[in-house]
């Protein structure tokens, strides 16, 4: 890649394109493009200084955009970048052709959606929300709801833009970087356990499930939830999470279908005393 003095982007021209893409990925999606023409909005804004008084080059960079393209969006803007920063070494006369640019976008998109929806959806969400139950989940304070707001937006962009920026300045040498390395299957690892741990601990801290069976023999009375609780504290809440496991991904049982399980379950529960 070229160096920063040569370069014909400056940070301010690079920002304005992230904010296009930030702004509008999921504006004007369709089956047949999905996010393409978010794509081509963020090339727009860079046309005149990649090409100036150029109009057929302009023409033929935002038509380079138009094929269907989809990722995770937020972080995964980091192949746009990479993309503006290719873009930018074409305009100035280096040797990435128009095929380059559209298979470093169809390589990158499947394995960033993949990375970034474990990173972004399945783990700083869920950690985020956990944070905010468990600040209002006995008070009702509005103190959970405003920290998953403030660490939400405080948190996104920051990387977003980091990204974004960042790919932008590698350019080639970045899918390089990716593609050799295996620090992309580390961090989903590494993502997937951190996800799992959080999920482990918002359901042993906010649910609960008790059994109100009793055996009575003479004057000897056994409450079995006092002998459960004993042996491990929640091991009913941990025995269903296995059955909702094995139901939901095993079985391929849909969410509506779950919830009408767990009411079920808690009516008859209620009535036979089964649960307490």
């Amino acid at each position: 890649m070229t160096t920063t003095a040569k370069r014909l982007l400056n940070t301010k021209d690079v920002r304005k394109a992230w904010l296009n893409w930030m702004w509008f990925f999921l504006s004007t999606q369709n089956m047949e493009r999905m996010q393409a023409p978010a794509v081509i909005r963020t090339m727009w804004t860079a046309k005149d200084k990649l090409y100036p008084k150029n109009p057929q080059a302009q023409k033929e960079l935002m038509q380079r955009h138009t094929p269907f393209f989809n990722t995770e969006p937020v972080w995964g803007g980091m192949i746009i970048g990479i993309t503006l920063g290719m873009e930018e070494e074409r305009a100035m006369g280096g040797d990435v052709p128009d095929e380059l640019i559209s298979s470093i976008k169809t390589a990158l998109m499947g394995p960033f959606a993949g990375l970034f929806d474990s990173l972004f959806q399945a783990t700083l969400v869920p950690i985020l929300l956990s944070i905010g139950l468990g600040m209002s989940s006995e008070t009702g304070s509005i103190a959970g709801p405003l920290f998953y707001v403030v660490a939400f937006w405080a948190i996104v962009p920051t990387v977003s833009w980091f990204l974004f920026y960042n790919g932008y300045k590698a350019g080639i040498a970045g899918v390089q970087i990716i593609l050799e390395s295996n620090l992309k299957d580390r961090i989903i690892s590494a993502a997937n356990i951190i996800g799992l741990v959080v999920i482990g601990a918002v359901t042993a801290s906010t649910s609960n499930m008790n059994t109100g069976l009793k055996f009575t023999y003479k004057e000897l009375t056994v409450d079995l939830n006092n002998i459960l609780t004993g042996i491990q504290p929640k091991l009913l809440v941990l025995v269903m999470v296995f059955v909702t496991f094995n139901l939901m991904v095993k079985r391929k049982v849909s969410v509506n279908k779950m919830f009408l399980f767990y009411f079920a379950l808690a009516v008859i529960g209620y009535f036979t005393k089964i649960l307490a």
